[in-house]
């Protein structure tokens, strides 16, 4: 997944998880989480939705988030699975977020 934010945007980020080139199955998930560089955590359930129709988890990110990204550069998303027995996979390839720089700073 190729993604490029802007410092200061805020909506949801779409987040496919595939395991051996199929959706995974969300029934047998227990928690979620994705971290953005060095802290930014949020964990499903609770702070991640996810959609069923589009088998896509729905990461929020706020202004103030957005605006902490460092401008004119790249910040990884790192995930981690646990599974309802207890297994915790990690996602091996980390996902690169292009962050733009905004010229203005003022939360909307």
């Amino acid at each position: 997944m190729a993604t490029r934010i802007k410092q200061g945007d805020a909506y949801s980020l779409p987040v496919d998880i595939r395991l051996n080139d199929e959706p995974i199955n969300i029934a047998e998930v227990a928690e979620v989480e994705f971290v953005f560089g060095d802290g930014l955590r949020k964990l499903y359930p609770g702070d991640v939705p996810y959609s069923t129709a589009d088998a896509v988890f729905y990461l929020p990110l706020t202004q103030d988030e957005t605006f902490a990204f460092p401008a004119n550069s790249s910040i990884t998303l790192d995930i981690r699975v646990k599974f309802n027995g207890g297994n915790v996979i990690g996602i091996q390839r980390m996902i690169g977020v292009g962050v733009a720089d905004a010229t203005s700073e003022v939360t909307l």
